[in-house]
């Protein structure tokens, strides 16, 4: 039996008693794997709750409240006496907006004077439930405006389709491509599942291989191997690669069959192989950290921070156009960063898969990076000083 298989043997039967590492790499990331699909099942938010004051109860104030009800985002749950008392509600967390139609709207209108506004007071606590109140309700307004104005002009005897003409003389069509319908778990959905795997990953490593030198076995570790340290680290890890890679494949699965996410890309082996490189990738951070600071619990404190940040830095919560320079510089430390822009291009976009190489590369290069660091961990393997260290 050759030193190679010897390794991966002794790991897994390492793996196979241990129940913290079972439960951190095959219990968790697929429990949260589920949580998070059936989290983000419903894609798109619906039916905000909205208060109404209509001050002018008349036919048409009441179309009006009548086409936000029936938009997506809206469902008015609540008709108020005041403006104060719809405020006092949207404060108490009742309503996310309030639609304050004046008294006097109708009769406005008709007369021709003009002057009349409708107002929607709007929660910006929420961001994500402000913005589609906001575009629905910006909507029904320009909709309703129209409509009026033709139904105007056609009083003063001119035909329907040349009064639609005259109100609305531009038409503007919207094609929302790549995620038309906003759902969340087309977008949001895979960057949380996936950063939870990289945390696992992160940390996950530093622990199998800082145990070798808290418990001073790292020597019997490398002898195993033939005296190679590439070799006994290759072989610690690839039982744990190949288990991070079926994770990720049921992570994908659910995305793809379960949740109906859809693929744009021109060839799937790009997306197979970003999903190899960011484990890759986090794995040799870890390595690395292990390296430089010969302290695993140091080390897993760092590994576990830094993939948890990698969610903010990679630009799916916030664009990378709107952060400073130097932020956007930083960004690229974190492989996480290559992975999220590799997989909107292939996923979403269905950009050319030579288009997402440069992500590949960059991700391959933290692999690089934790090779030359390879007689730095055969040092603090081989020596004492370094043994029985949290």
């Amino acid at each position: 039996m050759g030193p190679f298989r010897k390794s991966i043997l002794r790991e897994i039967r390492h793996f196979g008693h241990s129940k913290v590492l079972v439960t951190a790499v095959i219990v968790l990331p697929a429990v949260m794997s589920v949580l998070y699909s059936l989290l983000f099942a419903k894609g798109v938010i619906d039916d905000l709750p909205v208060a109404v004051y209509d001050g002018d109860k008349t036919e048409l104030s009441r179309q009006l409240i009548r086409m936000v009800d029936a938009t997506p985002a809206a469902a008015v749950t609540l008709h108020v006496e005041s403006i104060e008392q719809g405020r006092h509600a949207m404060v108490q967390g009742l309503v996310s907006a309030v639609l304050v139609i004046p008294k006097g709207l109708q009769a406005d209108i008709y007369a021709g004077h003009g002057g009349a506004q409708v107002t929607a007071e709007i929660s910006g606590a929420q961001i994500l439930n402000s913005g589609m109140l906001r575009r629905d309700i910006t909507t029904v307004l320009q909709a309703f405006n129209i409509g009026v104005e033709t139904q105007l002009l056609g009083a003063r005897g001119i035909p329907q389709r040349k009064g639609y003409a005259m109100a609305y003389p531009i038409p503007f069509e919207k094609h929302v491509l790549f995620n038309p319908y906003g759902s969340y778990a087309y977008y949001l959905l895979p960057g949380v599942m996936f950063l939870a795997l990289i945390v696992t990953v992160a940390i996950v490593t530093v622990y199998v291989v800082g145990i070798e030198l808290k418990e001073g076995t790292a020597p019997e570790w490398i002898e195993t191997a033939g005296g190679s340290v590439t070799r006994a680290l290759a072989a610690k890890l690839t039982p744990y690669l190949l288990m991070f890679c079926l994770i990720s494949v049921l992570m994908n699965t659910l995305l793809y069959r379960f949740l109906g996410m859809p693929f744009h890309g021109h060839a799937a082996v790009i997306l197979v192989l970003g999903n190899l490189f960011v484990i890759l990738a986090y794995m040799a951070i870890s390595v690395m950290l292990v390296a430089l600071t010969a302290n695993t619990r140091f080390s897993m404190s760092i590994a576990g921070g830094f993939a948890t940040a990698s969610l903010s830095f990679c630009g799916l919560t916030f664009p990378a156009l709107g952060m400073y320079p130097a932020i956007v510089a930083l960004s690229k430390l974190f492989p996480y960063t290559f992975f999220i822009d590799l997989f909107i291009e292939q996923s979403l976009r269905g950009a050319p898969p030579a288009r997402s190489l440069g992500d590949l590369a960059a991700m391959g290069a933290f692999v690089v990076a934790m090779a030359l660091l390879m007689p730095r961990l055969k040092h603090i393997a081989l020596n004492p000083k370094y043994y029985g260290k949290d």
